[in-house]
């Protein structure tokens, strides 16, 4: 069995995934680098360590299910949303490769590649991890071999339980970086907390696990819809725990040097009122090493009220990223 359907399956443990990952076959190039990857590498290479702005986003687009369905109407509003958001690569949740993705994705790709491997897991029922990864085509290249998904619970196989993560590249300084989207259980109650714990400590040791099998030290960034803050709704903010514990990681919101919009929830709700709590559910983690200019929550506003009609039940929010290479 291939590294990447066993990645993809999660039935391996991290440290499994580890070696799986570092045998001869899996880190060996299928064929030669390409003469644009071979000019950048070195002149990185040569440069003192310096650091890029990268704007990082999660946007969460709501499936197509009552009472947003996906019509052309709501795709074309989610496109927009996309493209006029400042993105330099976030990451979707609820983006559907079987209903809602396809459709996006041909009105954004002029703009956006996405070539994490997030679709049908062959050998599995899961049809579609539902989670994806956009970045600018122009300042950077996806690696399709450092490219799948994470199972985040180990237990049984649902599809809203995967994430998926990409090694991205800068063209212009070779600056190189993992990204991961994710989305994870929703609800109360400490038995839904103690899961996104579980769910949150599995894809930091996936992602550690890549990283460490290829020998590298690869800034990483986590965003997604982590169904949790520090609201009292919840009996502890099990992602962000789970966060700093596994990988002394910090939530850009926490972090950032100026917020723009922060009061307003990630989460609208399709409210017309804004509920403004600064209790969060979307978030960005960055490993240590990453700085955090700006936190963003993305609002379109009329007044005191959002404008509508509502492209999803999520504000997009967007992390300014000072990443070292």
């Amino acid at each position: 069995m291939t590294f990447l359907s066993r990645f993809s399956i999660g039935v391996a443990t991290a440290t499994a995934v580890a070696v799986a990952l570092a045998t001869p076959t899996a880190l060996a190039p299928s064929a030669p680098p390409s003469a644009s990857s071979s000019t950048v590498q070195p002149a990185a290479q040569a440069r003192a360590a310096g650091a890029t702005t990268v704007r990082v986003g999660s946007y969460n687009i709501h499936k197509d299910a009552k009472p947003l369905p996906w019509t052309a109407k709501r795709r074309n509003r989610v496109a927009s949303q996309v493209l006029r958001s400042g993105f330099d690569v976030v990451g979707l949740q609820e983006a559907n490769g079987n209903t809602n993705f396809p459709s996006l994705y041909r009105k954004v790709k002029h703009r956006f590649a996405s070539t994490a491997r997030c679709a049908k897991i062959k050998g599995t029922a899961v049809r579609d991890a539902r989670s994806r990864i956009l970045y600018d085509r122009t300042r950077f290249s996806g690696s399709r071999a450092i490219s799948g998904r994470i199972r985040l619970d180990r237990s049984y196989s649902v599809s809203a339980d995967y994430g998926c993560y990409q090694l991205l590249t800068e063209k212009a300084t070779g600056a190189r970086f993992l990204v991961a989207s994710a989305h994870l259980v929703n609800g109360p109650g400490v038995a839904k907390d103690r899961k996104r714990y579980r769910q949150t400590r599995n894809l930091i040791a996936d992602t550690l696990a890549v990283r460490r099998a290829h020998g590298a030290s690869w800034p990483i960034v986590w965003a997604g819809d982590y169904n949790s803050s520090a609201s009292r709704k919840y009996t502890f903010d099990a992602p962000r725990r789970a966060m700093r514990q596994a990988a002394g990681a910090r939530d850009a919101f926490a972090v950032a040097r100026t917020r723009k919009f922060g009061s307003y929830n990630s989460a609208n709700q399709l409210r017309r009122r804004p509920w403004r709590t600064h209790h969060h559910v979307d978030h960005v983690y960055v490993s240590p090493g990453i700085g955090v200019r700006q936190f963003r929550v993305i609002v379109r506003l009329k007044g005191k009220l959002y404008r509508t009609p509502f492209a999803s039940d999520h504000n997009p929010v967007r992390a300014t990223l000072r990443i070292p290479y």
